[in-house]
C-alpha cells in the first residue's frame, strides 16, 4: 500500500512539474517573425492591387488591375477619383481579390460612391502560414509606400480608410506606419477583422496591429483563443459574443462554429453592420477576461456601435451579444444581460424545463 502511495505522489510531482501554467495561444511563436525578410525585385513586379469604382453599368461597378509600384500608383489615379473616400481592403491568408467574401464585403462601400483598392495577396502568401506571417510585414511596407504615391496625387489622408482581415490586418497595420513615416500622415481610420494570433501572439507591440497606426484604430474579435488575437489592439475594441466562438444554429440544430467558421464570421459581422448601422450595439467592459464572459452589465452602461457609426471618443473594450441566427444582430435587446451571457443560444437546444423524449 506504502509503495502505490509513493507512486502515485511520484506521479503527481512530475505532472505538476510539466505544468507550465496557461496555454500560450495557437502558434504563440513562429520562427523568423522578428528577423528581416525582404521581397525580391522580381516578387515586387509581380504585386498587384485590383481597384473598383462604382459605374451605371448592369453590376454597378468597373475594376481595373493595376502595378503594385510607382507606374501602378498612376494607372489608379487614372481611372479613379482620389479626391472620393477610399477604403485599401487587405484580406487573409489563402483568399484572393476575386473571392466571394472579399468582393461582398467591399459592395457596400461602392454602394456608398467610394472607391475600394484591394491588395492582391493570394500569389505572394500561397505559402505555409508561418512563412505567409513573415511576408506580411515587407508587403505593408511596400503598400505604404503605393499609398504614399497617391497621396502625393491627391488621395487626401483624412479619405483614406484601411480594412484588414486575419493576416491583412497586420498588412493594413505595417502599410499605414509606412505611409506615417513617408509622408508625416496618419490614415483617417484602420479596421482589424480579427487580426491574426499565430505567429503574433509574443511580438512586440509595435510589430503588429496597433492602435498608433491611423487616428482611429478599431478591431473585431471573433476568435481569440485560434486564430485571432485576444489582447485590446485598438482605440474600440469589439469582443462579439466574448471574442471566442461564435454561435450558429438552424431549425434548433445546433452547429458547431469552431474555429476557421468564428474567425471568418467577423467579416460577416462587419458586412452586416454596414447595412444595419445601429444594431450591433456594444456595452463597455473593464478587462477583456469580463468581455469574454459578457460580464460588464453592472451600473451605468456605456455603448457603441460596431461598423461606420463606431463612436471613436468612446475609447475601450466592448462586449457585443449577438442572435444565433442570421441577420445576428440584437439591438437594444442586446443592453439587457442574457440568463447564459455567451451561451445563450443553448437555451434553444436545451430548454430549462422537464422533457419527454
Amino acid at each position: 500500500m506504502k509503495a502505490l502511495v509513493l507512486i502515485f505522489c511520484m506521479c503527481t510531482l512530475s505532472i505538476a512539474s510539466r505544468d507550465t501554467g496557461f496555454p500560450a495561444g495557437l502558434m504563440a511563436d513562429c520562427p523568423g517573425m522578428t528577423k528581416n525578410t525582404t521581397l525580391s525585385d522580381k516578387t515586387k513586379d509581380s504585386l498587384t492591387v485590383v481597384a473598383l469604382w462604382p459605374s451605371n453599368n448592369w453590376i454597378g461597378v468597373e475594376e481595373v488591375t493595376c502595378k503594385l509600384n510607382r507606374e501602378g500608383a498612376a494607372c489608379v489615379d487614372k481611372h479613379l477619383d482620389l479626391t472620393k473616400k477610399t477604403v485599401i481592403f487587405i484580406s487573409g491568408y489563402l483568399d484572393a481579390s476575386f473571392s466571394p467574401v472579399v468582393r461582398t464585403v467591399a459592395t457596400p462601400y461602392i454602394e456608398r460612391g467610394r472607391n475600394v483598392i484591394i491588395l492582391e495577396i493570394y500569389p505572394i502568401l500561397h505559402r505555409t502560414y508561418p512563412i505567409a506571417a513573415r511576408l506580411t510585414k515587407p508587403l505593408g511596407n511596400f503598400l505604404g509606400e503605393f499609398l504614399a504615391e497617391l497621396t502625393r496625387r491627391g488621395l487626401h489622408p483624412d479619405k483614406l480608410e484601411l480594412l484588414g482581415g486575419s493576416l491583412g490586418a497586420h498588412i493594413a497595420s505595417y502599410a499605414a506606419t509606412k505611409y506615417h513615416e513617408l509622408t508625416h500622415l496618419k490614415p483617417s481610420r484602420l479596421t482589424g477583422l480579427d487580426p491574426a494570433g499565430p505567429c503574433f501572439r509574443t511580438l512586440p507591440r509595435s510589430e503588429r496591429f496597433n492602435s498608433d497606426a491611423a487616428h482611429k484604430v478599431d478591431a473585431v474579435h471573433t476568435n481569440i483563443d485560434g486564430f485571432g488575437l485576444a489582447e485590446a489592439v485598438g482605440h474600440v475594441d469589439f469582443y462579439i459574443n466574448g471574442g471566442e466562438f461564435q454561435p450558429s444554429t438552424m431549425q434548433d440544430y445546433l452547429l458547431p462554429c469552431f474555429q476557421l467558421c468564428s474567425h471568418v464570421r467577423s467579416a460577416v459581422y462587419w458586412l452586416i453592420s454596414n447595412y444595419a448601422k445601429d444594431k450591433f450595439l456594444g456595452v463597455k467592459c473593464d478587462s477583456v477576461p469580463h468581455a469574454r464572459h459578457g460580464q460588464c452589465y453592472h451600473g451605468h452602461l456605456e455603448i457603441n456601435v460596431l461598423g461606420p457609426k463606431t463612436n471613436f471618443s468612446r475609447h475601450g473594450i466592448y462586449y457585443v451579444p449577438t442572435l444565433d441566427i442570421f441577420p445576428y444582430y440584437m439591438g437594444e435587446k442586446g443592453l439587457k444581460k442574457r440568463q447564459y451571457d455567451v451561451n445563450n443560444y443553448l437555451l434553444k437546444v436545451a430548454p430549462d424545463e422537464d422533457m419527454v423524449i
